[in-house]
This record gives C-alpha cells, sequence and structure tokens, in this order.
C-alpha cells in the first residue's frame, strides 16, 4: 500500500494514536498529581479515560491491520504447500472481510442508536456515540485493508497458479 491516500491515512492513524497516548499520559499524571500533592479528587476523570481509550484501542487496531501485525492463527501454512498456502490466505481473507463487513454495519447500528438516545456520561456530559464512533471508523478501515489484502492474496494465487512465481 503506497497510494498517498494510505500513506495519509497511516499518517492519521498514526496521530490519532500519539494523541490519545498524550492525553491519557496527561490525565494519569494530573489524577497522580492532585491525589498525592493536592490531596484532592479529579472526579470523572475515568469518562475522560474510557473515551480516549476507546479511540487508542480502536485505532491501534486498525493501525495492528493495516500493518499485518495482528493477531493470527495460521500455523498450518507451514505443513502444507505454497499453492496450498495461497488458497488458505485467500479462504482466510475472504471469511475474515465478511465477517468484518457485518460488524461495520453492527457498529453503525450502535453509533446510530446511541446518537438518536443521546445517552451520556453523568460527570462530563459525553455522549456515548463519541468513543463508539471509533469502534465503526476502526470496523471501517480494518475492511478497506482486508479488501486490499483479499485482492492482494487473489492476485498472487493467480500468478502461482499461472506458474509466473
Amino acid at each position: 500500500m503506497d497510494s498517498k491516500f494510505e500513506k495519509n491515512l497511516a499518517r492519521l492513524e498514526t496521530l490519532v494514536m500519539v494523541i490519545t497516548t498524550l492525553v491519557m499520559l496527561t490525565i494519569l499524571a494530573i489524577v497522580v498529581g492532585m491525589r498525592y500533592v493536592l490531596h484532592q479528587d479529579f472526579y470523572g476523570y475515568n469518562e475522560i479515560v474510557l473515551a480516549d481509550s476507546f479511540w487508542m484501542y480502536f485505532i491501534g487496531a486498525a493501525f495492528a491491520m493495516r500493518r499485518e501485525e495482528h493477531i493470527k492463527a495460521d500455523i498450518l501454512k507451514n505443513f502444507i504447500s505454497k499453492k496450498g498456502g495461497a488458497v488458505m490466505r485467500l479462504l482466510a481473507d475472504i471469511v475474515q472481510t465478511a465477517v468484518n463487513y457485518a460488524m461495520v454495519v453492527l457498529s453503525y447500528n450502535l453509533v446510530a442508536s446511541n446518537f438518536r438516545a443521546w445517552t451520556i456520561t453523568p460527570l462530563w456530559e459525553i455522549p456515548f456515540f463519541v468513543p463508539q464512533i471509533s469502534i465503526f471508523i476502526s470496523f471501517v478501515l480494518m475492511a478497506f485493508y482486508l479488501t486490499m489484502y483479499m485482492i492482494r492474496d487473489y492476485n498472487d494465487l493467480v500468478v502461482l497458479f499461472k506458474g509466473r512465481d
């Protein structure tokens, strides 16, 4: 993945992860400082940390998918032929992509229902859909990457079966 769009998308994901990490560290430093230096409580910090962590973890999941560093159970490829491994990889891509598209729909429904209900956190009144949008965006990004990898693996399989390896 080398297009300008994909590079900008990678930069945006990295930026979101850096910002959310800095927000998390800042909030925790404030909590520790208030609690142990000022002997005060920072009420509602958990609401901010929860919203921030959703963005950090889910964009991080998309980032890992883009780099193909997500957790995989692909031990069988060590015991089968190169062509068999390529077929298995394409079948896994198809299943994974189909499941991911279902998750896109489900996460969209989650965000839409919480947007309509306008459920908010008790203290800071953060709408529930704000952290949940990260789930939807993450699954959309993963669907994009999985589709690209499925096309790549299909093309690799075609080349392998035509004997132009």
